[in-house]
């Protein structure tokens, strides 16, 4: 029995500092009574764990300078200190790479791509690129540096559930390819590497207008991937990352996808294939086809073009029935659009709902929010930097509670 008293009350210790550390992730700045009432804590309990927190140097007090709000000496507020750690947030994409370090408090500090084929490359190239992205990029900082605590790497393509590395990506023509472990020997921090679709919900993580929320992120670009957040978790598969919306079969038989599958919803909806069908040329582009092309394909579909228009409405065809048959095994849920589909989306949506219609039972969910977020790079970052942060929080959590044990 005092074996199980122990665990549970180290579980509520835990709990209650990440309850605190959440919080400050929403708010940035707040106050010790702020926190209790945000919480549930008493204000004793808000107070202990937010002193812990200070002398553990993960949140910090900032002199309050508004005088006109109370008199005598200004009160002390409460932030996340961002000295306490860095996390860096790396990609791999087709033609390049690229990466953000951050600190604690979710600040950038820097950020960097490179332009490089590594379509040919195997595993120890990519983890050797991009051990010195990670190490160029913490030479950016004006800080001295220091290293990483948390390292996420988001990928195109599939990925393994343990975090461990890539199964298969467009960007690459090795499959199975080990990352975290040997990169996180270079590096010396943890390393995770993710499906850049299935990270992409982690970016919105703490924000007030999500928060509670079941919803979808959908990528629409060089190819078609979605995102999860169901009951406050971003779903992951048993065995890979999942949700490969984009390889949802749209038409039996049809148009011939990337993966070497035909009738895909990415055969119809993704850039090479809305591009392939706009100019009647029917391989898939050896090249990845640029923002600039896709601009010029959507300038003539808003000009009249009846080739262009029918491409993007066949696309937004295609993400509707696939939405549908999503909508009808989960319920509808709004939808968070990103890449060059998003800057698209006056093309779009009217065939997107609907397919929606056509395909999901009574049409359910043909009236669910579209949300743009144009910048897909921003996204995958955030949701990178977010997922290290909320990894680092649970380690600093646990740490916390072994040592009030301790004492």
């Amino acid at each position: 029995m005092s074996r199980l008293a122990k665990t549970d009350a180290d579980m509520v210790r835990v709990h209650n500092r990440l309850a605190v550390l959440d919080h400050l992730r929403r708010v940035a700045v707040t106050t010790r009574k702020a926190v209790s009432e945000a919480t549930g804590l008493s204000v004793s309990a808000s107070s202990a764990i937010s002193g812990a927190l200070l002398r553990g140097g993960l949140l910090e007090e900032i002199e309050e300078d508004d005088r006109s709000i109370r008199r005598g000496r200004p009160g002390k507020s409460l932030a996340l200190c961002g000295r306490a750690a860095r996390v860096a947030a790396l990609k791999i994409a087709v033609g390049e790479v690229s990466g953000r370090i951050s600190d604690y408090a979710g600040r950038p500090l820097a950020e960097m791509r490179r332009g490089v084929d590594i379509s040919g490359k195997d595993g120890g190239f990519i983890v050797d690129l991009l051990a010195e992205l990670a190490s160029d990029l913490t030479a950016e900082l004006a800080e001295e540096p220091r290293e990483l605590d948390k390292v996420v790497v988001a990928v195109q393509g599939k990925t393994f559930s343990d975090l461990s590395g890539i199964v298969w990506s467009p960007a690459l023509k090795h499959r199975h390819i080990e990352i975290a472990e040997p990169l996180s020997i270079l590096l010396g921090a943890p390393v995770s590497v993710l499906n850049d679709c299935s990270l992409m919900p982690e970016a919105f993580r703490w924000r007030a207008d999500f928060t509670g929320l079941d919803f979808a992120t959908l990528f629409v670009g060089f190819g078609v991937g979605m995102g999860l957040r169901l009951n406050g978790a971003t779903f992951q598969g048993k065995h890979s990352s999942a949700v490969e919306f984009g390889h949802i079969n749209h038409m039996p038989g049809g148009a011939l996808c990337r993966c070497g599958n035909h009738g895909c919803v990415e055969a119809y909806a993704g850039d090479y294939a809305i591009w392939r069908s706009a100019t009647g040329k029917g391989d898939i582009p050896a090249h990845r086809i640029g923002d600039e092309a896709m601009q010029r394909l959507a300038d003539a579909a808003r000009a009249g073009d009846p080739a262009a228009r029918a491409a993007f409405e066949a696309a937004g065809n295609a993400i509707g029935y696939g939405l549908g048959r999503v909508f009808t095994m989960i319920d509808p849920l709004p939808i968070v659009m990103t890449g060059s589909g998003a800057k698209a989306i006056d093309l779009l949506e009217t065939s997107i709902r609907g397919g929606i219609r056509e395909s999901a039972v009574d049409g359910l969910g043909s009236d669910t929010p579209l949300i743009v977020e144009e910048d897909t790079d921003a996204l995958v970052f955030d949701a990178g930097t977010a997922y290290a942060l909320a990894a680092l929080d649970q380690e600093f959590a646990r740490s916390g509670a072994e040592a009030t044990e301790a004492a």
